[in-house]
């Protein structure tokens, strides 16, 4: 193999891929996964494939951002994932470093890790270094705030039988029905599993306050309850509550995720690798939460989380989101033990099947 191959050519696409029923939370509803991918070939005909998603909007420009600005940065560079993410993001200061650009680099960092992994013929968690073999998962899918309590008993029952480590419920519907949902789910699991509770940035410091004190079930955190970006409000409402609180999944760059650290205000980071632009950053991230003695519990797309979990010693599961992806992947993730194994496959072992049935364009 050839030491000096270089990126020849970037292909992208942009799907929608629609979910058998829509999915709502406090503030969105998630009735489409929109997937922009990125396909790097060599020159030595080697290729790599990348992708990123939005939940149903945004993706036409996400897409035409990666094929007008970063495919022709890309184009002549060398197969190092970490130098090419560098230059990237050089190069597109004058959009910001958040949002669009940092979901469009995303495609293209995950790309270039699963042509490394290709080349060298070793998965993406082999290539960071990792050793685990089998990762918990805590589920999501059960707990959509739309489900009336029958369905939230009914799927946290389906979450105890299928072993996984914990549910997590949306809320959203007003403190004292938010409460007795939260008793409702909490009653049907077992003793050993956790439940998450995602507000989905909908509370004031207050509301969140007054949620917490209408509790009489243990949680195990307190996902995303106030607004985007307020790192401020974040630690002061730590302070202010004896329930652990997380956040990340609207966390789009490495220094955003510090700026969380160093003000603490989360006791657990969700770096979503689509968001944050990639496996590069990603990575960054759970070095440095461990530096703060913070765990790392990643948002969605379970295929490739579960490689860079395998990495870290500080991510105690991932999440296992809508099953939308899997209706466009050759081999889905099975689940095992409660939990999923990273692929042994060289690179990230993500391979699309019939996507070409929702392009877009």
């Amino acid at each position: 193999m050839s030491t000096e191959a270089t990126i020849e050519s970037v292909e992208t696409g942009l799907y929608g891929v629609p979910n058998e029923e829509a999915l709502e939370d406090a503030t969105q509803t998630f009735d489409e996964l929109e997937l922009v991918t990125a396909t790097l070939e060599t020159n030595e005909g080697d290729r790599g494939v990348g992708f990123t998603y939005t939940i149903g909007e945004g993706g036409s420009t996400v897409e035409r951002f990666l094929t007008d600005v970063l495919a022709p940065i890309v184009e002549g560079s060398p197969v190092a994932p970490r130098a090419v993410y560098h230059d990237l993001r050089g190069e597109t200061t004058f959009v910001g470093r958040e949002g669009i650009s940092e979901i469009a680099i995303a495609a293209v960092d995950t790309a270039l890790w699963d042509l490394k992994g290709k080349r060298t013929g070793r998965p993406l968690y082999d290539l960071l270094g990792g050793t685990r073999e089998h990762v918990p998962a805590y589920e999501t899918n059960g707990g959509w705030i739309q489900f009336d309590e029958d369905r939230l008993r009914e799927n946290a029952r389906r979450v105890d039988r299928e072993g996984f480590a914990g549910m997590k419920m949306k809320i959203g519907r007003g403190h004292a029905e938010d409460a007795a949902r939260i008793r409702a789910v909490h009653d049907e699991l077992p003793d050993d599993a956790s439940l998450f509770v995602d507000a989905n940035c909908s509370f004031t410091v207050a509301e969140a306050r007054r949620f917490v004190n209408a509790l009489d079930r243990p949680i195990a955190w307190l996902e995303e309850p106030l607004e985007k970006g307020d790192f401020d409000a974040y630690a002061e409402l730590r302070d202010r509550v004896d329930v652990p609180i997380a956040l990340g999944e609207n966390v789009y760059n490495t220094t955003q995720f510090k700026q969380v650290l160093a003000s603490g205000g989360a006791d657990f980071l969700q770096p979503d690798v689509a968001r944050v632009g990639g496996i590069t950053p990603w990575v960054t991230v759970a070095e440095t939460a461990d530096l703060w003695n913070t765990p790392v519990s990643p948002h969605y797309v379970e295929p490739i989380h579960v490689h860079l979990a395998a990495a870290f010693g500080n991510v105690p599961f991932i999440e296992h989101h809508s099953t939308v992806l899997n209706e466009v992947v050759e081999t889905p993730l099975e689940l095992v033990d409660g939990g999923f194994r990273p692929s042994e496959t060289p690179g990230h072992g993500v391979v699309f099947d019939g996507l070409e049935r929702y392009a877009k364009r």
